[in-house]
């Protein structure tokens, strides 16, 4: 069973870390021990930005669950393995690879589920930027970022893989600061201030291309048609013609706003119908299959044991386990 979380208990621990308007703090502890070996370093300038350098790994499966109370803009470096996420506000379901990028706006309203999966090394480093700020250092870049829809909370602007400078700053600043107290402070700040410098400055950073509100609303109409038959998907072709868009602003627009492809995003859709259905039905592993569209039990099988860690026959036996306890269990020996 995973074990669920609020993030408003995680934030206890370190309130000053999540308002980049907070005053100047610096942290280094081990949290949440009774789930694992996690460490979490934390910087917060006092100027409009806040760091903080999570590592862990968890003993078991941990549902981290979030309700975000203001806007915040944020640089998102995963140094580890992928990371799992849910908008479960706007139905955003994002999967972020290892030595990747995220910048872009968390939206007042947001709820959110973040998943993290046992035995897992998990590293990311995350600066939230004051809005102002983080809005005018967009401009100085002419990154002029489309207005959100109104139903979008989770605004993704860039996404993309992180540079080998990036990576050796994020390890300056997490692990090697040879200083102690005001001077480690300064040395942590002039490093964080290169990392955003390079990040919104560097000439190779990508820049997406720009959907104004209708094409937004057109993503949110390809994404609902998609979940309405993900077992016979249209193409990519009949799906920009069904939207009013072309094939190419779809394909950029659809992983701009929901962070995957059309076709990544059908594929996670899949798995998890399929693991509902195994979970809460009694139906067969190859019945589970077809009704979310694979064809071949093999590939179905192999691309739900990459996903979950573990084989949709072996969620069955798990399910019948706890479902059917022993008869000696029901004697209470």
């Amino acid at each position: 069973m995973a074990i669920s979380l609020s993030s408003h208990d995680f934030k206890e621990l370190v309130p000053a870390l999540f308002s980049p308007t907070s005053p100047r703090t610096i942290g280094d502890a081990y949290i949440l021990k009774e789930f694992g070996n996690v460490h979490l370093k934390y910087f917060n300038t006092g100027h409009g930005i806040a760091y903080a350098a999570f590592d862990g790994v968890f003993n078991e499966e941990l549902h981290l669950h979030s309700w975000e109370m203001q806007e915040q803009s944020f640089l998102y470096f995963n140094a580890g393995d992928a990371v799992h996420f849910k908008s479960l506000t706007d139905g955003l379901d994002f999967n972020m690879q290892s030595k990747s990028i995220i910048q872009g706006t968390i939206h007042e309203g947001l709820k959110s589920l973040g998943i993290y999966e046992k035995s897992k090394r998990y590293s990311s480093h995350t600066v939230v930027i004051d809005p102002a700020l983080f809005h005018s250092l967009s401009q100085e870049k002419l990154l002029d970022n489309p207005p959100p829809c109104n139903d979008v909370f989770f605004q993704i602007d860039h996404y993309h893989k992180m540079l080998q400078s990036q990576y050796a700053l994020l390890n300056h600043i997490s692990t090697q600061t040879p200083f102690q107290g005001s001077l480690q402070e300064l040395y942590l700040e002039s490093k964080l201030l290169e990392l955003v410098y390079q990040t919104f400055h560097n000439s190779s950073f990508h820049v997406c291309t720009e959907f104004c509100q209708d094409d937004c609303k057109a993503m949110h109409k390809a994404k609902n048609i998609l979940l309405g038959d993900l077992a016979n998907p249209p193409s990519l072709k009949a799906l920009a013609r069904q939207c009013a868009l072309n094939e190419f602003k779809l394909k950029q627009g659809f992983k701009k706003l929901f962070g995957t492809t059309v076709y990544g995003f059908v594929h996670t859709k899949r798995l998890e119908k399929a693991k509902e259905l195994l979970e809460k039905q009694e139906i067969s592993v190859q019945e589970a299959a077809l009704h979310v569209g694979y064809q071949s039990l093999s590939h179905f099988s192999k691309a739900f044991k990459e996903r979950y860690g573990k084989f949709p026959l072996e969620l069955k036996k798990e399910r019948k386990y706890y479902l059917f306890p022993s008869p000696c269990m029901d004697r209470g020996e």
